[in-house]
């Protein structure tokens, strides 16, 4: 085997580092995973901003979560924009989770490991005052925060949804322990008089439990919480509630992730039809962005995908220029929405349109040595 082979055989795939950090607040060490989208570090587009998804138990849910928003945010999936992620990894997980001291457990017995329990608003405050900070600015990011907890950890999503709503912007809540404290988010909600305001997506497992286990007590205190969201809904606050009879406890996190990013980003997904005009497309995200909090502009590298598929298949120059024209008018400092466009011209014999869209393209990006070759061509002919 040559050492070329070698080398291509132990090249890393690289989904994400960790970091950590002091926090005042906490008053330890903290670790987070950070997990980028495909398109953050290529400078072939436009730099971009990202929502951001705050995920609980980050250990293990990092590699699911990465996967699965990798996936439906690709050009072939295009359910829901790129995002970043950050995983929160634990030190005490009862402590950070949980929003009232008790050593009540699920089945009413006084234990010892929820002797810590209670520091919710705490670990918030950390969430708040010093990660997303921190988050915001070492990464290019947009003021929408998704929020993901699994057990205790969307009992405490759910808390920051009534008790911390300036930090977050969306929730998805897994399988949540609303029985906490005699249910105390369910008590919280009927005393709550401010109005609500966000997209929440709580999920709902299948519990068949052991005798010890009430199966009914999960379940009553879901639905008694949702129950009391009724009277917030407002055209600035929905939410939904889904149950996977087919899912317990442990295996329902991942189905919980997709669904609820779906409901969050409902309706972000193109019509087939786009591809018939850029006024389509353009309509669609323009009418997306007064529902969502999303970008208004279609996004840089599926406009150019449309445009390069109506080129190359469809054999449509002037439909194609005008993808790739609205790309350049959404993107102006994009290397490679202007080589794109230079490259339909070329194929319509707009000799000097071509030439000053690839030269623009190399001011840009001074060292795509595809465009260098192009412009000598164009230029010698």
């Amino acid at each position: 085997m040559s050492s070329n082979s070698e080398a291509q055989l132990t090249q890393d795939i690289i989904i994400g580092k960790k970091y950590s950090f002091t926090s005042t607040v906490l008053g330890e060490e903290r670790a987070y995973w950070v997990y980028l989208p495909m398109s953050y570090n290529d400078t072939s587009y436009a730099r971009k901003h990202y929502p951001v998804l705050y995920l609980l138990d980050g250990e293990e849910h990092f590699h699911s979560a990465s996967g699965v928003i990798g996936h439906m945010s690709g050009m072939g999936s295009g359910q829901i924009p790129e995002l970043i992620v950050v995983a929160i990894s634990n030190t005490d997980r009862i402590r950070d989770m949980t929003p009232t001291h008790t050593r009540m457990s699920f089945e009413g017995k006084n234990v010892a490991f929820l002797n810590t329990s209670g520091g919710g608003d705490t670990f918030l405050q950390f969430i708040r005052d010093e990660l997303c900070p921190h988050i915001e600015a070492n990464y290019r990011t947009t003021l929408y925060r998704i929020f993901v907890g699994h057990s205790v950890g969307g009992l405490l999503a759910l808390h920051a949804l009534l008790t911390s709503p300036e930090i977050f912007q969306a929730y998805i809540a897994i399988d949540s322990s609303l029985w906490w404290d005699n249910q105390l988010l369910v008590r919280e909600l009927e005393n709550k008089r401010q109005d609500l305001q966000g997209v929440v997506y709580i999920s709902l497992a299948n519990h068949t439990y052991g005798e010890e286990h009430d199966p009914e007590k999960m379940e009553a205190s879901a639905r008694a919480f949702v129950k009391g969201l009724e009277r917030f809904k407002s055209e600035k606050f929905r939410f939904t509630l889904e149950y996977f009879k087919n899912e317990d406890h442990g295996s329902v996190p991942l189905l919980s992730l997709y669904h609820g990013l779906l409901y969050i980003f409902e309706g972000y997904k193109p019509p087939r039809n786009v591809i018939e005009s850029p006024s389509i497309l353009v309509s669609h995200f323009e009418n997306l962005a007064k529902k969502l909090n999303v970008d208004s502009r279609s996004p840089e590298a599926f406009t150019d995908m449309l445009g390069h598929v109506v080129l190359e298949e469809f054999q449509d120059v002037d439909r194609a220029i005008e993808f790739f024209k609205l790309n350049v008018a959404n993107y102006p400092d994009s290397p490679h929405a202007h080589s794109s466009l230079a490259k339909a011209y070329k194929m319509k014999d707009e000799k000097q349109l071509a030439i000053t869209h690839y030269e623009k393209s190399l001011t840009l990006n001074p060292n795509d040595e595809t465009v260098k070759d192009e412009l000598q061509k164009l230029r010698g002919s």
